[in-house]
């Protein structure tokens, strides 16, 4: 079984760029905007996050703060 990672960046180019490196080691989930990476965390809870911090909506660091 993989270890899952997430990456939450609103550009899709950089979430597909980043998932392409990571994809034969690590299961990658992707989120586009900050209150969806909330919700994938609380369910699948990843090892690893790649957060963009400028996004609309939440920000990377409104996020990080969220507990």
């Amino acid at each position: 079984m993989k270890h899952k990672i997430l990456i939450v960046d609103d550009e899709k180019a950089i979430r597909d760029s980043i998932k392409t490196i990571f994809s034969e080691e690590f299961s990658v989930l992707t989120a586009a905007q900050g209150e969806e990476a909330i919700e994938i965390i609380k369910k699948e809870k990843p090892i690893l996050v790649f957060l963009d911090i400028t996004m609309p909506g939440l920000s990377g660091f409104e996020v990080l703060d969220l507990r």
